[in-house]
């Protein structure tokens, strides 16, 4: 079947990789303590289809942020972007508890057989700059991305990557760090 798909110019989706998600753990001390950046959130995106198995992962995940996010204090939303992309928008004192629960989200969806519909985890923190990192499911890695107004801040992003180099699974190829505009959290 490989063949036959390669042959017909198919490609199979890469499967997503949730366990480096747990790198932003440590990596916050570093970005909060040396770089005096705190979290203002964190999100997670996926791709919705129609079908309707996962819409019974979906309900599955709503229920699941309701119990978790009760237990930890954690606000939760669910938000379709303007391209279709469906986003949990999570809020929390605690940054482990945001970590903890972007992995939830991805391993249940994962569990769904819909692992390949995971675009990017996201948190945001705020400093002289806002900072997003980004984590790319299929790659199983990091980067920065930081807006500053309509224009990207590569010299700060830059700066980023060299700090954090040490702490985080950094995407090596820059062209692979994607901006995403407009992110909702």
């Amino acid at each position: 079947m490989g063949f036959l798909n390669a042959l017909l110019g198919k490609s199979k989706l890469p499967k997503s990789k949730t366990e480096k998600l747990f790198a932003m753990s440590t990596a916050y001390v570093t970005l909060n303590t040396n770089l005096n950046l705190r979290s203002e959130g964190a999100g997670i995106c996926f791709k919705p289809l129609e079908a309707s198995r996962f819409k019974n992962a979906e309900l599955e995940i709503n229920l699941l942020l309701q119990q978790s996010c009760k237990e930890t204090n954690t606000l939760f939303k669910m938000h379709k972007d303007s391209y279709g992309y469906l986003w949990v928008i999570l809020h929390d004192n605690d940054f482990e508890d945001l970590v903890t629960t972007l992995y939830l989200v991805s391993e249940t969806l994962k569990e769904h057989d819909f692992g390949e519909q995971l675009l990017c985890a996201v948190f945001k923190f705020k400093g002289e700059s806002e900072v997003f990192w980004i984590y790319n499911f299929k790659q199983a890695s990091y980067y920065p991305f930081v807006a500053d107004g309509k224009n990207r801040n590569s010299s700060y992003e830059f700066r980023m990557r060299s700090i954090m180099d040490r702490e985080l699974p950094i995407e090596k190829d820059v062209a692979r760090w994607y901006p995403l505009w407009d992110i909702p959290v």
